[in-house]
């Protein structure tokens, strides 16, 4: 390629980015959002979609999810909210801060939920923010307590022959790490601070399900329950799917029809040129394993392990 068709290229590059930059500019002056919506179906007043699918989301991903549950809450043109879960729930304190943002947004416009396969204890967690739940008849949700798993990896480490050398001010400051099986006394107060997010779990649900706390603690001992028998209970309210909740939404915030929609990230000026797929980061893989590796840490969770340990 000669050298003017280098330069030309080089300026057609250059004008679609600028472009590209100047459009998202425009949009985001316009709507004030950083979120930009894209319609699934229907017509007329919107009700926005918003998802919990896999693990409670952690870092940037629950950064995201607040945004959007931020805007939902904010934009005027949004009447109503369906929450969609397939979850087994995940790390506690982000459990508890998606329950407390969708609070916010449920005292001021209908939120209604809808589970999918799984919406077992975290999932649920989040869930009874909403006005009303629709579940499957066959959907896997209740397993409502704490857990926290703790791997020792003192014997690997020898079999390894690694010696890790622990050095500490304070008795217990190497509590959980992994390197020594936990004393009584670590035990007791690992159990004491689960017994705190175990009554934080029972009077999200009694709060929101509208359920003496007695109750819930009779039904909180982690067993999960079907969709049918969820219901059966008080801890969901009738039997439907996502567009059942969708068009409930709908009719608790006064609406005859309505358009659903979803919050996607408007591209960036590389994506918006080179599409998704170009390798600027870390490949799918790479970041999965990376998570994974980060995750092997002692936390207390609320999360059905039948529903996966990630």
């Amino acid at each position: 390629m000669n050298r003017k068709r280098w330069l030309a290229l080089l300026l057609f590059m250059a004008v679609a980015l600028l472009v590209v930059g100047l459009g998202r500019l425009i949009q985001s002056q316009e709507t004030g959002h950083p979120w930009r919506e894209a319609t699934l179906y229907g017509r007329g007043e919107k009700v926005v979609l918003l998802e919990v699918v896999g693990s409670i989301p952690m870092g940037k991903d629950l950064e995201d999810l607040l945004s959007k549950i931020r805007q939902a809450r904010e934009d005027q043109d949004i009447r109503a909210a369906v929450l969609f879960v397939d979850s087994p729930g995940g790390s506690v304190t982000e459990t508890e801060a998606i329950h407390r943002a969708l609070k916010d947004l449920t005292r001021e416009k209908p939120l209604v939920a809808a589970f999918g396969t799984v919406a077992a204890s975290g999932g649920y967690y989040v869930a009874t923010a909403a006005r009303e739940i629709f579940t499957p008849a066959t959907a896997v949700t209740g397993s409502i307590g704490v857990i926290a798993t703790l791997p020792q990896v003192q014997g690997l480490l020898a079999k390894l022959g690694v010696q890790v050398e622990v050095l500490k001010e304070g008795r217990l400051k190497d509590m959980g790490s992994g390197l020594r099986p936990l004393t009584p006394e670590e035990r007791t107060l690992i159990q004491g601070y689960m017994r705190e997010a175990y009554e934080l779990f029972v009077a999200r649900v009694a709060e929101g399900r509208h359920l003496p706390k007695d109750k819930v603690r009779q039904l909180a001992d982690g067993r999960i329950y079907s969709g049918t028998q969820a219901i059966a209970l008080g801890l969901a309210d009738r039997e439907g799917y996502l567009e059942d909740a969708a068009k409930r939404a709908a009719e608790l915030a006064g609406l005859e029809e309505f358009r659903l929609v979803r919050y996607e990230k408007p591209k960036d000026l590389l994506e918006g040129l080179l599409g998704e797929g170009f390798p600027l980061g870390l490949s799918s893989e790479t970041e999965q394993l990376v998570s994974l590796l980060g995750q092997n840490r002692f936390r207390l969770e609320y999360r059905y392990l039948g529903g996966g340990l990630w």
